[in-house]
């Protein structure tokens, strides 16, 4: 039956992925040769580029011209829960970091891992696909930080624009028929009400709430069973318009100034075919927190003495390009259940999943498997549904070293274990990191440093998080399907606490038999319950800083009031703006696609509105 299930599923992929790529260049858009001059271009077409190709090229009497370095994606992104397929492969430039130096013990060389999207729709077309608008106090610290205008009032009204509510948990299917909610683009589908394990969580969490709690159901950008991300919403409606160009597989190598105007932007095509493209009104710069910095300094725009080290004309001095640098980081934490209400490999490859999802767009596989997010403070945790943690599918996407990971995810190779992963994250890290350089070329690897827990309240924060999780699992909603939490235990860490491979596991060490002696039956004693053990702080520090990894959220290096004004522009030239995750001056909590797509739908109108720059 197993095979049976394995050669139906591989036949299903095939013929899916032969018919999506045989469909997937009929736009008259994309085009191989680009005009001389544009009046907009903006480089990367990721989650926030979708947005601005299609909203400027709206004015048919405009020609734009959107870059992406990559090629068209993969099938295998359109499906909710195997978001991971596309990473480390063609479609992700799986950026590797430096060496850390205060967190990543447990993988190779303390290297982590972060992975960014490449191609149509960028980190959008490989991400967990989560909505959610994060908390309005991220919005009030931009506006102490200097990046005025941005606030969650200023916000609303593209919120309901691009999405059609300003809720974090909403379902697109109750929009009525007519009206700003069935008309906006994007499309969200909650989590199904009967659930199981968001029922489980969500008891839980209402069981020990208080007022600094909030609790949110989980959230998809899906339709129809599918990924339904900007590029689905914005961009393929707009890919017959003969004033919209898209070239793909091409790289923006640098922008051309004339006295200190945005005039040209040499670009790469295939590696090979060097071009010099002008534009009349304005550059946009989408490239996300990695290489939109690398492209401000490639420009000239940047710190002095690494601009003059790469021997580029300084345009523009600016320190804190590519600064500023933030992520949110996940703890995972196994919790085995009794009750079969989790997400299995085995459940995944099965006949009956496959028929739901690929004749009915149902199942499993049509939906992340998130089940819900609980807010503390500045803590929170989620639920991630997947039982299996398998090692072949899972360990080298984050780089563990194989004992870690087999420490961490003791039921790693068990496809049918029912379980579940808490993820403890703190939502607001104060740790910043950099991107920097350290050659000219762009085949060479940008250098970032993502400097995680250098702050020690990120430590702290994330403590309090695993210890919510802790509680949260003593509740009876838990406590009736059986949980027990697996605590990782990683060999530096074991000096700190005596947790054998007998407690992790779960297993009671039996005592050696001895002779037979006669003596009057002894009455039975019920059993006692399972210990329960808890890691003092110091243990859970320790994890944190050989287990923890990325939370995918990178963004901050291009900050709003630092790099680019209230508007978007960059600071001290004209014609060229930033609009992605860079801008973000401190994290959003959890989050941010939602939140890139409505600041893109607000920068639309900021270009469209602004006077042409002679």
């Amino acid at each position: 039956m197993a095979v049976y299930s394995y050669l139906i599923s591989t036949l299903v992929a095939v013929v899916s992925y032969v018919v999506y790529q045989k469909y997937s260049n009929v736009y008259t858009s994309f085009v191989s040769k680009p005009e001389k001059r544009y009046d907009y271009i903006i480089v990367g077409a990721g989650t926030a580029g979708c947005v601005l190709a299609a909203r400027l090229s709206e004015d048919p009497n405009l020609k734009v011209l959107l870059l992406e370095a990559g090629d068209h994606m993969s099938y295998f992104t359109k499906i909710p829960l195997v978001s991971t397929a596309a990473q480390q492969g063609n479609n992700d430039w799986s950026v590797h970091a430096t060496s850390q130096k205060y967190s990543s013990f447990g993988l190779h060389n303390q290297v982590p891992i972060i992975p960014r999207g490449k191609g149509p729709g960028g980190s959008s077309q490989i991400n967990f696909l989560l909505h959610g608008f994060g908390l309005p106090e991220d919005f009030n610290r931009w506006s102490r930080l200097g990046f005025k205008g941005w606030t969650l009032e200023d916000l609303k009204p593209y919120f309901l624009k691009a999405f059609g509510t300003v809720k974090s948990e909403f379902d697109s299917d109750f929009c009525p028929p007519k009206g700003f909610c069935s008309e906006a683009p994007m499309k969200l589908k909650l989590i199904d009400e009967e659930n199981e394990m968001m029922k489980v969580f969500k008891q839980a969490s209402s069981s020990i709430a208080d007022k600094h709690t909030l609790f949110r159901k989980a959230t998809a950008n899906v339709r129809d069973g599918n990924r339904f991300q900007t590029f689905d919403a914005y961009l393929k409606p707009a890919l017959r318009r003969p004033n919209l160009h898209v070239l793909l597989k091409t790289q923006a190598i640098s922008v051309r100034f004339v006295n200190k105007k945005a005039a040209s932007l040499y670009i790469l095509q295939d590696h090979r075919n060097l071009d010099n493209i002008f534009v009349k009104r304005e550059i946009i710069v989408s490239a996300g927190a990695v290489k939109t910095p690398q492209l401000m300094i490639l420009s000239g725009i940047g710190p002095r003495n690494l601009i003059k080290r790469l021997r580029i004309d300084v345009i523009s001095e600016n320190e804190r390009v590519g600064r500023n640098l933030h992520d949110h980081m996940n703890m995972p934490l196994y919790v085995s259940i009794k009750k079969p209400i989790g997400i299995t490999l085995a459940k995944v490859f099965s006949v009956s999943t496959l028929v739901n999802y690929f004749w009915y767009k149902t199942g499993y596989l049509a939906f992340p498997p998130v089940a819900g997010l609980e807010y503390r403070n500045t803590s929170a945790l989620m639920l991630f549904s997947m039982g299996s943690a398998s090692e072949r599918l899972l360990r080298d996407l984050s780089n563990y070293k194989s004992k870690v990971f087999r420490e961490t995810f003791p039921f790693h190779n068990d496809t049918s274990k029912e379980g579940f992963m808490f993820l403890a994250t703190c939502v607001r890290p104060k740790s910043r990191g950099t991107v920097t350089l350290k050659d000219s070329s762009t085949t060479v690897p940008v250098v970032v440093d993502p400097n995680y827990l250098h702050r020690d309240y990120d430590v702290k924060c994330m403590i309090k998080a695993i210890r919510r999780a802790e509680r949260l699992l003593s509740t009876k909603p838990f406590q009736d399907i059986g949980a027990r939490i697996h605590w990782p235990r990683p060999e530096r860490c074991l000096t700190f606490w005596n947790y054998t491979k007998l407690d992790q596991m779960g297993l009671v060490r039996r005592r050696k038999k001895g002779k037979k002696q006669l003596s009057k039956p002894i009455k039975e004693v019920p059993k006692p319950k399972p210990k329960v053990h808890s890691p003092p702080d110091v243990y859970l520090e320790c994890l944190l800083r050989e287990v923890a990894v990325t939370g995918h959220h990178a963004a901050g290096t291009c900050a709003g009031g630092q790099v680019v004004d209230s508007e978007l522009r960059v600071k001290d030239v004209q014609g060229l703006r930033i609009m992605d995750a860079s801008v973000f001056p401190s994290p959003i909590s959890l989050y941010p696609n939602s939140v890139i797509v409505a600041m893109a739908e607000k920068a639309a109108d900021l270009i469209r509105n602004s006077p042409l720059v002679t």
